[in-house]
């Protein structure tokens, strides 16, 4: 399935950073950082926004509100993230990752997703939360 092929090349710049920092850290530019957090919260507003299509083709108008305001409210929250200093930026951008996938437990209820779905959705969630606490591992190493 395309889906799952693109997923898990989607992962790999969240792993790219930490890893780079892992293996060669006198190496690392200083703008990876910068731009690994701009990656993360890039797919995260692009993940929030599926809710606004999911509002576009729900049956109820009930379910149609409720995708309109998780899709801006978490967009609006990964904005609210990047303007935090680097740790928390990397903390709130976790949370959201984690109520993204909660949002997807609700939206498979009110709109049925394709076969195997969720099953990639976690994988998915995890993964980005595992580069994210990689890279937080390695901050905490780097500043001691």
């Amino acid at each position: 399935m395309m889906a799952y092929r693109l997923g898990l090349l989607g992962l790999i710049p969240f792993f790219a950073a930490p890893f780079w920092l892992t293996v060669s850290p006198g190496t690392v530019p200083q703008s990876l950082d910068y731009l690994w957090l701009n990656y993360a919260a890039l797919i995260a507003s692009f993940m929030a926004g599926t809710f606004w299509g999911m509002a576009l083709v729900a049956a109820r108008s009930a379910a149609r509100t409720a995708a309109m305001l998780l899709s801006n409210g978490l967009m609006l929250a990964t904005w609210v993230a990047m303007q935090l200093d680097f740790g928390a930026s990397m903390a709130a951008l976790a949370a959201i990752f984690a109520l993204l996938f909660v949002a997807e437990l609700w939206r498979e209820r009110a709109v049925a997703p394709l076969p195997g779905y969720m099953r990639l959705r976690l994988l998915l969630t995890l993964g980005v939360l595992a580069s994210l606490g990689w890279r937080g591992a390695l901050t905490g190493l780097l500043s001691s």
